[in-house]
């Protein structure tokens, strides 16, 4: 973030979050423990700048040892992370009984992912017509593209789940007992 212009932890912020935030989310909680340990160890230069009428803001900006270290950072191999899924570890443990549940989370998720989807859309073409300035533009739509197809996979995901719950539903019509049968 820092390689392109000097920014505040909350100009990071709102940059992880308007930037990056199709596939990196970062708190306050993160980014001011992680400038404190880029600035001890001189990856990055801290400044006050005053504001008349308002609170001084803290600016950081890279180093040339910084720029160096990400550079480096950038070539190394990308660490493996373990999957966490909630809602795949929900149906997993669930049961039957809880399937109306399920269904109704599944409509939401592939609602929030065709929203998510449409807006990674409209960034992509905002990058390709050159409406959003960026640094690495080409890069960051190689970015966009990874989101966009994952969207669409977890939209067609729900759907066919969705699919399978309506078909287990059937299964169990045709198996249960009619009113007035023993079982």
């Amino acid at each position: 973030m820092l390689q392109s212009e000097p920014r505040s932890g909350y100009d990071i912020r709102r940059e992880t979050s308007e930037g990056l935030g199709h596939f990196w989310s970062e708190s306050y909680g993160q980014i001011y423990p992680a400038l404190r340990s880029l600035t001890a160890k001189g990856h990055v230069r801290r400044r006050t700048e005053s504001r008349t009428g308002r609170r001084a803001r803290i600016v950081y900006s890279i180093t040339s040892k910084g720029r160096l270290a990400l550079r480096r950072w950038t070539l190394l191999p990308s660490r493996a992370t373990p999957p966490r899924n909630e809602l795949l570890l929900k149906l997993y443990f669930g049961g039957q009984e809880a399937a109306s549940a399920h269904a109704a989370w599944l409509r939401r998720l592939a609602n929030d992912e065709t929203d998510r989807l449409n807006r990674v859309r409209r960034l992509r073409q905002q990058v390709v017509l050159g409406q959003i300035d960026r640094p690495s533009p080409r890069l960051w739509l190689i970015t966009l593209e990874h989101e966009e197809r994952m969207a669409e996979a977890r939209v067609a995901w729900c759907r066919k789940t969705l699919g399978l719950y309506a078909m287990f539903a059937e299964a169990r019509a045709k198996t249960a007992p009619s009113e007035g049968e023993e079982e």
